[in-house]
């Protein structure tokens, strides 16, 4: 029974991270580009977040291609 209890969650969790790709495929490419660098934070000392957060998305933003709406 542990196998089950440890795919539920590890299910649960992908779902949890990812879903809302199935839920609200609407969303806007900022909003899923936000979403994506929030995963990255975890590698982030605290103190440096929002520079790091910012620098990524400003890097983003500069070399983007021209059919994203950021």
């Amino acid at each position: 029974m542990r196998f089950f209890a440890d795919l539920n969650k590890r299910l649960s969790d992908n779902i949890y991270r990812h879903g809302h790709y199935l839920t609200r495929p609407h969303a806007g490419d900022r909003h899923r580009l936000e979403e994506t660098v929030e995963l990255l934070m975890p590698f982030v000392r605290s103190d440096e977040y929002a520079i790091v957060k910012s620098q990524i998305l400003g890097l983003i933003n500069n070399h983007k291609h021209e059919d994203l709406l950021l």
